[in-house]
Parts: structure tokens; C-alpha cells; sequence
């Protein structure tokens, strides 16, 4: 079985995908899993010598836990690397030596932010921790969006070095796809938590679980209030100290883009209620990922 690979999941990536790839050029075995990418994706990926296999995309766990099922007989480990991210020659060595070790089943890793031509070094975004080094036989996600793993059972670390996360893009770009994530999550807190969420909450001593109480909490919290109190944290954690860039980026994930699941909340329940005009108003906006 071979030490370790890399799997990427992809749709419509060929900006970004050539700098995630060259960051790990000729290191490692390389799968993209891609959702009917209508763009050079399949090209660029084909050029740096990945493998490349399509899969019909339903929801971010079930895409990267068909993924797992697809490694976990061939790789002792896997990193899931997102088209918009890059290893950098610390976290590359850092991974290496973590893989080595067999008192261990996964690692969070950080993101070194970059956004506008410039470094985050405060926010809400450079505390934020994703388990995305695993051993693809024990490690499985679960919510549709913004998904995890419930790390309960297993042995994790965090990592010191961080993946860079940098987007190449347009704005424009981010704006479309936050419509098609807010639909999705607005959908999630209309029709109540899965039974995962709940399972998650019991386990407190886990990050997935803690941050699954924290969402209850925040699910709580006044629809249109929230979005506010989550940018006031954001600046708070020091966004500001980044100048327009971190302003803006604090904007944009801590007080857009809640702001516009919100007002997708409010319109479900009104029309859910009765108390709107169906002949004209929209059903769930948004595109799928």
C-alpha cells in the first residue's frame, strides 16, 4: 500500500488548480475528484499528471466520503487539499513526518489567508482549523455543507505549519458561490438538524462537536442580528488590523454571507407560512458546487 496521496475535489478549477498542483508537484500521488467540470480542469489536472475520475456531486460529505471509499485500500494516508489551497515546503515536511507516526489517525491543519495581494494575519479565518490530513479507513465526513469530521474515535493533532488559501478567481466569482452555499444552508435550518448534528453535540470533547453545539447556539440567536454579532466578533479577532483587505473579507464571510442565509431563512418560513405570493416568488436560489 502506498504511504500517501493527495485528493483534490474539483468543479470548474482551472484557475486555481495549477498552483495547488504545482505545490506538490512529483511528490505524490494525486486524485482529483471532479464534479462535470465544463472548463479545462480534466486538462490541467492531466497535465501535472493526476489522476482524474468523475463523480456526480450531490453534497460536499458524500463527495469526499466516496473519496475515502476510493483510496482507502490503495493509501495508508490521504491530505484532502482544496483547488484553492497550496502546501508550502514546511507543511510539506511537517506532513511527512506526521504520517510516520503510528499513534496518530488524523491532523487540523490552519490557512495562511491571502486575499486582495495580501497576507491575513488576524480574523476569524487564520484561527479556524480543518482536519484534512486522515487515514482514509477510519475517517468519514458528515452535514452537507461546511462538512467535518466527527473526530471522537480518533487520534488527532494539530499541525504547526499552514496551507496557503488563495484564490485566483474574480470576486465576482466568491459573490456567485456564497448564493449557492447560503441556499443550501438556509435549507439545513429549515428543515432542522440531521440527525448527525445531533450525535456530534454529545461528544464535547471533539472539535466537531463543540463546533456543532456553537452552531446550535448561533441557530438560536435573532435571524438578521446574528450576521452582526458574528462580523463584530470577526473584528474583534483583529480583522481590522489587516486594513481594507481584512475589513473586507471579514465582511464578506462574517456579515454578507450569514446576512444572505438569513434572508433565505425568512423568505422558506414565510412561504412555508402561507404568507407569500407563490405565483412569484423564487424557490430555492443558488447553483450546486
Amino acid at each position: 500500500m502506498t504511504p500517501f496521496a493527495v485528493v483534490i475535489l474539483t468543479r470548474d478549477e482551472e484557475l486555481n488548480l495549477p498552483k495547488a498542483l504545482a505545490s506538490i508537484a512529483g511528490r505524490c500521488p494525486v486524485l482529483i475528484v471532479d464534479s462535470h467540470s465544463v472548463d479545462r480542469t480534466e486538462a490541467v489536472a492531466r497535465e501535472y499528471g493526476a489522476e482524474f475520475v468523475v463523480h456526480k456531486f450531490e453534497d460536499y460529505s458524500k463527495q469526499r466520503n466516496w473519496a475515502l471509499e476510493q483510496v482507502q485500500d490503495r493509501f495508508e494516508w490521504i491530505y484532502f487539499l482544496d483547488a484553492d489551497e497550496e502546501f508550502t515546503p514546511a507543511l510539506w515536511d511537517e506532513v511527512q513526518a506526521t504520517i510516520r507516526r503510528d499513534d496518530l489517525d488524523g491532523a487540523y491543519v490552519r490557512w495562511d489567508v491571502r486575499i486582495l495581494g495580501r497576507k491575513l494575519k488576524h480574523g476569524e479565518f487564520t484561527h479556524a482549523m480543518m482536519l484534512r490530513l486522515m487515514r482514509p479507513t477510519v475517517a468519514r465526513f458528515s452535514r452537507g455543507i461546511n462538512e467535518r469530521v466527527d473526530d471522537k474515535d480518533l487520534r488527532v493533532t494539530l499541525l504547526k505549519a499552514r496551507m496557503i488559501h488563495r484564490d485566483a478567481k474574480p470576486m465576482s466569482e466568491l459573490f456567485r458561490k456564497h448564493v449557492g452555499y447560503a441556499a443550501r444552508e438556509a435549507r439545513v435550518y429549515v428543515d432542522g438538524l440531521s440527525q448527525q448534528q445531533r450525535l456530534a453535540e454529545l461528544h464535547l470533547r471533539t472539535k466537531a462537536g463543540r463546533v456543532a453545539v456553537l452552531r446550535r447556539i448561533y441557530n438560536k440567536l435573532p435571524l438578521f442580528v446574528r450576521p452582526f454579532i458574528n462580523f463584530s466578533r470577526a473584528i474583534g479577532l483583529g480583522a481590522w488590523r489587516d486594513g481594507i483587505p481584512g475589513v473586507l473579507h471579514a465582511g464578506m464571510h462574517a456579515l454578507w454571507y450569514p446576512m444572505l442565509i438569513d434572508l433565505l431563512i425568512h423568505e422558506e418560513l414565510l412561504r412555508r407560512a402561507g404568507k407569500l405570493d407563490e405565483e412569484f416568488a423564487p424557490r430555492w436560489g443558488g447553483e450546486d458546487a
